[in-house]
């Protein structure tokens, strides 16, 4: 190397899985007929509007459609249906009304999903006199599942929704590995188990609950539902393709015309903020594309100061690290680049309050960085990388890899209570769709970096993403 060159250090990247995969003519976009198909799909559209619309139905039973019809990816079409009907389950409902487990914690997750702030007191009756929940409880499977996806609704100081989730994964697992229970609902226990629904991505649940109700003979699904569901996520399917498709081809015709290093990523990211401020101007909405700039100005500020920290071979304090690593990990870069998709819900005073970093976007990043420096930390450091939350935290405070860890876990859980919480204020500071986009990119990194780094490794995360770009659901 001459005196001239710079030294970058590389890592041994694994090769595009994908290539051209999502390249395709517009003829091969043809797999799903729409003109064939949109009668179809309106007319289940409004079978399933008007089961959920359906005041002859009892309460558990409205419960539990609305569950199903969340689980399956479809409850975009009946938001305001959904809105209503939990509405009329008010929260003393379930004190008066279920006596079992499980309609008492799905009505708990349902009403807090929707943004009501019901009382975790209601789980109090199925403690014993000495504080702890019941051993009777073991053995209602069904009952166990449902509390345990409804302690991942928790907020800060819940300690009771604490003590749900380790009561409840301990004697699950136990089931599962003493064979306790039939093959099919150890498979379903050990999908929950590995990630609850809070911080699962609709998408990928929707073709698992579908695939999970085509093998399970003894559960009662509604086919209309399940009809529509597949329809819809087939229809979804070839857009998404279609999106991909058009990604593809702009990264193809850019390459050849891209300069040496540092201006490729310069103009590459000008022509990204040139497209979409044409885009917003036929709208009206050009002024927001500054918001999306100027976060990305903060991002590459925030890679500066990494760079020079790891060209110092310095190793900052937590403290230090924090909010350069929060910036560095680019979600609310990510985040705001999103919101300029979102149409009239993304006012300018929505672009002002990302931009102040509010309480839920900062914790959605302290996931992000936190998951990240923890599965991906060793392989960086192999290469030649700035130090993580795990170097800066062990050498300031003199602890272990592991301590450091098991701090940070806790960390990122407390983060998703906090996420929970301010999805739950009333009133909401930002329209619901706008926060449930930042849960959603929330659910996505957990998605990605739960048992690794597999943004960077991304042959681990293949799979699941070929069940959603894939090939189309079977009816």
């Amino acid at each position: 190397m001459s005196s001239g060159e710079t030294f970058r250090p590389t890592a041994d990247f694994h090769p595009s899985l994908w290539r051209n995969h999502f390249l395709k003519g517009a003829s091969d976009f043809k797999t799903v007929d729409h003109s064939a198909t949109q009668e179809r799909h309106e007319a289940l559209k409004e079978e399933v509007r008007r089961m959920i619309t359906d005041a002859a139905d009892k309460p558990v039973q409205k419960l539990r459609l609305i569950d199903e019809v969340q689980r399956l990816g479809v409850a975009y079409h009946f938001e305001k249906e959904i809105e209503d009907a939990i509405q009329k389950l008010c929260p003393n409902y379930i004190d008066s009304n279920s006596p079992d487990l499980h309609t008492v914690s799905l009505h708990f997750r349902l009403l807090r999903q929707q943004g009501i702030k019901i009382s975790c007191d209601v789980f109090e009756k199925f403690k014993d006199d000495e504080g702890r929940f019941k051993s009777s409880l073991i053995n209602d499977v069904q009952g166990m599942l449902s509390l345990y996806e409804a302690a991942y609704m928790a907020i800060r100081g819940e300690h009771i929704l604490d003590e749900a989730i380790a009561f409840t994964t301990t004697h699950l697992k136990s089931l599962v590995a003493q064979d306790h229970v039939t093959p099919k609902l150890a498979e379903q226990i050990n999908h929950a188990l590995y990630r609850p629904l809070r911080k699962t991505l609709p998408r990928l649940e929707a073709r698992y609950f579908m695939s999970m109700i085509n093998s399970t003979s003894d559960h009662l699904h509604n086919k209309t539902l399940l009809n529509f569901a597949k329809l819809d996520f087939n229809i979804l399917l070839e857009l998404h393709k279609e999106e991909l498709n058009e990604l593809t081809k702009w990264n193809i015709e850019a390459v050849d015309t891209l300069p040496e290093y540092m201006k490729l990523i310069y103009r590459t990211l000008l022509d990204v903020f040139n497209e979409i401020e044409e885009d917003m101007a036929k709208q009206g909405r050009s002024h927001c594309v500054r918001y999306a700039k100027e976060a990305n100005q903060k991002v590459i500020g925030a890679y500066f100061v990494e760079a020079k920290w790891f060209s110092e071979g310095y190793v900052p304090t937590i403290e230090e690290y924090t909010p350069i690593a929060l910036t560095s990990c680019a979600y609310t870069f990510v985040i705001t680049n999103s919101f300029l998709g979102m149409g009239d819900f993304a006012t300018k005073e929505v672009f002002e309050w990302i931009s102040d970093n509010p309480k839920v976007e900062k914790a959605a990043s302290v996931i992000c960085r936190l998951l990240d420096d923890m599965q991906g930390h060793e392989f960086e450091q192999k290469r030649g990388h700035v130090a993580s939350a795990i170097e800066c935290y062990t050498k300031q405070h003199g602890v272990s890899k592991e301590e450091a860890i098991k701090m940070f876990e806790e960390e990122v859980a407390n983060a998703w209570k906090d996420i929970n919480e301010e999805l739950m204020m009333k009133p909401t500071v930002v329209a619901r769709p706008l926060l449930g986009t930042i849960l959603n990119l929330a659910r996505a990194i957990d998605f990605i970096y739960k048992d690794n780094d597999g943004f960077t490794h991304s042959y681990l995360i293949k799979d699941q993403i070929a069940s959603v770009l894939g090939d189309p659901v079977p009816f």
